[in-house]
């Protein structure tokens, strides 16, 4: 599902923890750049993960075992945006 973002609102966050393989899909209606930031112990401290430039769509795998509370996104324009999480 599509949705509007504007430039420099995080996302809701997602939960992120008890999952051994992460990726993510991101996709855009135009190009963006997307902050992966996360809350490793779930204290509502955020950090900056890594920063992904989408041209429309990209895909980025976490390393495996990567741990991480909580995942949000931002993008750091207005858009039409979507972010799919896959765990196992």
């Amino acid at each position: 599902r599509f949705t509007a973002v504007r430039a420099g609102e995080p996302s809701e966050p997602f939960l992120m923890t008890g999952f051994e393989h992460k990726v993510v899909h991101l996709k855009t209606d135009r190009s963006a750049e997307i902050t992966i930031e996360v809350d490793i112990v779930g204290t509502g401290v955020w950090e900056v993960y890594e920063k992904v430039k989408v041209p429309n769509y990209r895909y980025h795998v976490f390393p495996p075992g990567f741990s991480a509370h909580w995942v949000r996104l931002t993008s750091n324009i207005d858009c039409t945006a979507t972010a799919e999480f896959y765990y196992t």
